[in-house]
Protein backbone atom coordinates (compact mmCIF):
# COMPACT_ATOMS: atom_id res chain seq x y z
CA UNK A 1 0.00 0.00 0.00
CA UNK A 2 1.35 3.34 -1.07
CA UNK A 3 1.52 5.76 1.48
CA UNK A 4 -0.29 8.95 0.87
CA UNK A 5 1.54 11.87 3.86
CA UNK A 6 5.22 12.10 5.74
CA UNK A 7 5.49 13.28 8.90
CA UNK A 8 8.83 14.55 9.50
CA UNK A 9 10.75 15.97 13.14
CA UNK A 10 13.62 18.86 12.21
CA UNK A 11 16.06 19.21 14.63
CA UNK A 12 18.40 16.07 14.64
CA UNK A 13 15.93 14.30 11.64
CA UNK A 14 15.19 16.45 8.50
CA UNK A 15 18.10 19.19 9.60
CA UNK A 16 22.05 18.08 9.51
CA UNK A 17 23.84 19.25 12.48
CA UNK A 18 24.90 22.17 10.44
CA UNK A 19 20.90 22.88 10.95
CA UNK A 20 20.81 22.24 7.09
CA UNK A 21 18.50 19.73 4.28
CA UNK A 22 20.78 17.71 2.68
CA UNK A 23 20.72 17.72 -1.31
CA UNK A 24 19.99 14.22 -1.32
CA UNK A 25 16.62 14.48 0.96
CA UNK A 26 15.58 17.45 -0.82
CA UNK A 27 15.63 15.31 -3.69
CA UNK A 28 14.02 12.41 -2.26
CA UNK A 29 11.09 15.19 -0.73
CA UNK A 30 10.58 16.72 -4.11
CA UNK A 31 10.01 13.35 -6.04
CA UNK A 32 7.43 12.59 -3.11
CA UNK A 33 5.74 15.95 -2.94
CA UNK A 34 5.33 15.83 -6.96
CA UNK A 35 3.49 12.25 -6.95
CA UNK A 36 1.22 13.81 -4.45
CA UNK A 37 2.36 13.01 -1.17
CA UNK A 38 1.69 15.46 2.09
CA UNK A 39 4.83 17.00 3.48
CA UNK A 40 4.76 17.99 7.16
CA UNK A 41 6.63 19.12 9.29
CA UNK A 42 6.22 18.14 13.46
CA UNK A 43 8.39 20.20 15.49
CA UNK A 44 8.91 21.77 18.99
CA UNK A 45 10.02 24.81 17.37
CA UNK A 46 7.97 28.13 16.20
CA UNK A 47 6.58 29.09 13.03
CA UNK A 48 8.75 31.54 12.41
CA UNK A 49 12.05 29.17 13.45
CA UNK A 50 10.27 26.16 11.07
CA UNK A 51 8.30 27.81 7.95
CA UNK A 52 12.44 29.07 5.90
CA UNK A 53 12.22 25.29 5.90
CA UNK A 54 8.90 24.80 3.84
CA UNK A 55 10.42 27.60 1.54
CA UNK A 56 13.57 25.50 1.01
CA UNK A 57 11.37 22.44 0.33
CA UNK A 58 9.08 24.53 -2.00
CA UNK A 59 6.34 23.56 0.38
CA UNK A 60 5.30 26.71 1.94
CA UNK A 61 1.25 25.91 2.00
CA UNK A 62 1.73 22.95 3.55
CA UNK A 63 -0.08 22.49 7.16
CA UNK A 64 3.07 22.46 10.21
CA UNK A 65 2.82 21.14 13.68
CA UNK A 66 4.61 23.62 15.97
CA UNK A 67 5.21 23.18 19.60
CA UNK A 68 4.86 19.37 19.67
CA UNK A 69 1.48 19.93 18.34
CA UNK A 70 0.11 22.74 20.13
CA UNK A 71 -0.06 25.02 17.17
CA UNK A 72 -0.95 24.07 13.74
CA UNK A 73 -0.75 26.57 10.71
CA UNK A 74 -1.32 26.41 7.28
CA UNK A 75 -0.18 29.33 4.80
CA UNK A 76 -0.23 31.64 7.78
CA UNK A 77 -3.61 31.03 9.20
CA UNK A 78 -4.00 29.14 12.78
CA UNK A 79 -6.08 25.93 12.37
CA UNK A 80 -5.53 24.20 16.24
CA UNK A 81 -4.22 26.76 19.34
CA UNK A 82 -3.65 24.49 22.54
CA UNK A 83 -2.28 26.70 25.41
CA UNK A 84 -1.01 26.11 28.96
CA UNK A 85 -3.90 28.48 31.38
CA UNK A 86 -1.68 31.94 33.02
CA UNK A 87 -1.92 30.34 36.28
CA UNK A 88 -0.32 27.13 35.61
CA UNK A 89 2.35 28.92 33.16
CA UNK A 90 3.63 31.35 36.13
CA UNK A 91 3.42 28.32 38.49
CA UNK A 92 5.57 26.76 36.20
CA UNK A 93 8.19 29.72 35.69
CA UNK A 94 8.54 29.64 39.23
CA UNK A 95 9.65 25.70 39.96
CA UNK A 96 11.93 26.28 36.69
CA UNK A 97 13.60 29.43 38.69
CA UNK A 98 13.78 27.16 41.67
CA UNK A 99 15.52 24.50 40.26
CA UNK A 100 18.13 27.27 38.57
CA UNK A 101 17.03 26.35 34.96
CA UNK A 102 16.37 29.08 32.71
CA UNK A 103 12.53 29.41 31.48
CA UNK A 104 11.08 31.31 28.17
CA UNK A 105 7.91 31.10 27.31
CA UNK A 106 6.34 30.79 23.39
CA UNK A 107 3.07 32.06 22.02
CA UNK A 108 2.65 31.72 18.17
CA UNK A 109 5.29 33.66 16.79
CA UNK A 110 6.91 35.32 19.67
CA UNK A 111 9.43 34.12 22.74
CA UNK A 112 9.74 35.84 25.62
CA UNK A 113 12.47 35.02 28.75
CA UNK A 114 13.10 36.94 31.60
CA UNK A 115 16.87 37.71 30.07
CA UNK A 116 19.25 36.93 27.40
CA UNK A 117 21.86 34.70 28.72
CA UNK A 118 24.47 31.83 26.96
CA UNK A 119 21.36 28.95 27.35
CA UNK A 120 19.58 31.09 25.13
CA UNK A 121 21.54 33.33 22.77
CA UNK A 122 22.58 29.92 21.52
CA UNK A 123 19.34 29.24 20.88
CA UNK A 124 18.29 32.17 19.56
CA UNK A 125 21.12 31.71 16.59
CA UNK A 126 20.26 28.15 15.85
CA UNK A 127 16.58 29.15 15.35
CA UNK A 128 17.13 32.33 13.98
CA UNK A 129 13.79 33.15 15.98
CA UNK A 130 13.88 36.67 17.97
CA UNK A 131 14.22 36.77 21.92
CA UNK A 132 11.78 39.42 23.58
CA UNK A 133 13.10 40.43 27.01
CA UNK A 134 10.12 40.66 29.52
CA UNK A 135 9.42 41.09 33.14
CA UNK A 136 7.19 37.82 33.49
CA UNK A 137 4.78 39.39 35.88
CA UNK A 138 4.18 42.04 33.56
CA UNK A 139 3.43 39.18 30.91
CA UNK A 140 1.79 37.44 32.64
CA UNK A 141 -0.48 40.74 34.07
CA UNK A 142 -1.15 41.45 30.17
CA UNK A 143 -3.35 37.54 29.89
CA UNK A 144 -0.73 36.27 28.04
CA UNK A 145 -1.00 32.16 28.05
CA UNK A 146 1.58 30.38 26.11
CA UNK A 147 1.98 27.40 23.36
CA UNK A 148 4.61 25.49 25.09
CA UNK A 149 7.34 26.61 28.30
CA UNK A 150 11.10 25.74 27.27
CA UNK A 151 13.50 25.12 30.62
CA UNK A 152 17.03 25.36 29.50
CA UNK A 153 19.76 24.06 32.21
CA UNK A 154 22.45 21.63 33.25
CA UNK A 155 21.62 18.02 33.17
CA UNK A 156 21.19 16.85 36.34
CA UNK A 157 18.85 20.12 37.33
CA UNK A 158 16.91 19.27 34.01
CA UNK A 159 15.95 15.97 35.44
CA UNK A 160 15.17 16.71 39.18
CA UNK A 161 12.70 19.45 37.15
CA UNK A 162 11.05 16.96 35.42
CA UNK A 163 10.77 14.43 38.11
CA UNK A 164 8.97 17.42 40.22
CA UNK A 165 7.13 18.54 37.44
CA UNK A 166 5.53 15.73 36.48
CA UNK A 167 4.97 14.62 40.58
CA UNK A 168 3.47 17.77 41.14
CA UNK A 169 1.07 18.25 37.95
CA UNK A 170 0.51 14.57 37.20
CA UNK A 171 -2.46 15.51 34.73
CA UNK A 172 -2.73 17.97 32.42
CA UNK A 173 1.12 18.48 31.39
CA UNK A 174 3.23 16.86 28.56
CA UNK A 175 6.50 17.14 30.05
CA UNK A 176 9.67 16.06 28.56
CA UNK A 177 13.26 16.56 27.43
CA UNK A 178 14.14 17.24 23.76
CA UNK A 179 17.59 16.89 24.54
CA UNK A 180 19.82 16.21 27.95
CA UNK A 181 19.72 20.12 28.29
CA UNK A 182 16.01 21.14 26.96
CA UNK A 183 13.14 20.34 29.24
CA UNK A 184 9.84 21.09 26.95
CA UNK A 185 6.50 21.92 28.42
CA UNK A 186 2.94 21.80 26.84
CA UNK A 187 -0.92 21.23 27.65
CA UNK A 188 -1.66 17.68 27.99
CA UNK A 189 -3.75 18.03 24.92
CA UNK A 190 -1.20 19.06 22.92
CA UNK A 191 1.14 16.12 21.32
CA UNK A 192 2.78 14.94 17.80
CA UNK A 193 0.56 12.71 17.74
CA UNK A 194 -2.48 14.69 18.07
CA UNK A 195 -1.07 17.02 16.31
CA UNK A 196 -0.96 14.83 13.47
CA UNK A 197 -4.44 13.65 14.07
CA UNK A 198 -5.76 17.20 13.86
CA UNK A 199 -4.21 17.31 10.53
CA UNK A 200 -5.30 14.42 9.05
CA UNK A 201 -8.77 15.30 10.64
CA UNK A 202 -9.21 19.16 9.70
CA UNK A 203 -7.61 19.13 6.44
CA UNK A 204 -7.53 15.60 4.84
CA UNK A 205 -9.08 12.46 4.51
CA UNK A 206 -6.29 10.53 4.80
CA UNK A 207 -5.93 6.97 6.59
CA UNK A 208 -3.52 6.92 9.97
CA UNK A 209 -2.08 3.10 8.14
CA UNK A 210 -1.11 5.31 5.07
CA UNK A 211 1.15 7.81 6.83
CA UNK A 212 4.94 7.57 7.73
CA UNK A 213 6.37 9.44 10.64
CA UNK A 214 10.14 10.04 11.03
CA UNK A 215 12.01 11.21 13.95
CA UNK A 216 14.92 11.02 16.18
CA UNK A 217 14.33 12.07 20.06
CA UNK A 218 12.06 11.50 23.12
CA UNK A 219 9.26 14.02 21.97
CA UNK A 220 8.93 11.59 18.33
CA UNK A 221 7.89 8.58 20.19
CA UNK A 222 4.31 8.91 20.73
CA UNK A 223 4.49 9.55 16.96
CA UNK A 224 6.44 7.05 16.01
CA UNK A 225 4.23 4.27 17.87
CA UNK A 226 1.10 6.15 16.35
CA UNK A 227 1.71 5.34 12.51
CA UNK A 228 1.72 1.70 10.90
CA UNK A 229 5.32 2.39 9.40
CA UNK A 230 7.88 4.82 11.30
CA UNK A 231 11.79 5.46 11.27
CA UNK A 232 14.06 6.40 13.60
CA UNK A 233 16.73 8.14 12.75
CA UNK A 234 20.41 6.42 13.51
CA UNK A 235 21.48 9.18 15.95
CA UNK A 236 18.21 8.24 17.63
CA UNK A 237 19.08 7.05 21.03
CA UNK A 238 18.05 2.98 21.49
CA UNK A 239 14.97 3.99 23.51
CA UNK A 240 12.99 6.02 20.52
CA UNK A 241 14.86 3.30 18.29
CA UNK A 242 12.57 0.46 19.66
CA UNK A 243 9.80 2.59 19.23
CA UNK A 244 9.93 2.37 15.05
CA UNK A 245 9.43 -0.04 12.47
CA UNK A 246 13.41 0.48 11.65
CA UNK A 247 15.95 2.38 11.93
CA UNK A 248 17.86 4.49 9.03
CA UNK A 249 21.16 6.25 8.87
CA UNK A 250 21.70 9.54 10.80
CA UNK A 251 21.04 12.37 10.35
CA UNK A 252 24.20 13.77 8.92
CA UNK A 253 24.47 10.92 6.35
CA UNK A 254 21.19 10.99 4.39
CA UNK A 255 19.01 9.00 6.85
CA UNK A 256 16.29 10.25 5.51
CA UNK A 257 16.96 9.91 1.87
CA UNK A 258 18.32 6.31 2.67
CA UNK A 259 14.67 5.15 4.25
CA UNK A 260 12.57 6.99 1.37
CA UNK A 261 14.30 5.54 -1.40
CA UNK A 262 13.68 1.74 0.54
CA UNK A 263 10.15 2.52 1.00
CA UNK A 264 9.56 4.02 -2.86
CA UNK A 265 11.74 0.95 -4.14
CA UNK A 266 9.38 -1.63 -2.53
CA UNK A 267 6.19 0.46 -3.55
CA UNK A 268 7.14 0.67 -6.60
CA UNK A 269 6.53 4.64 -6.51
Amino acid sequence: MKFEALFIDLDGTLLTDHHTISTGTKEVLEKLYNTGVLICIVTARSPVASLPFYEQLGIPNNPIVCFNGALIQKANLIMHDVVIKKILAMELVTALNRFKITPSLYKHNQWFAGLNNEWLAREEEITKAPLTKVVFNELFGNGIEPNKIMGIGNTENIKAAEAHIKNTWSKGLNVHQSKPTYLEIMNSKASKTQGIQKVLELLYKIDRKKIITIGDNYNDMDMLRFSKTSIAMGNAPDEVKKCATFVTDTNNNDGIKKALVRIMDNQKF
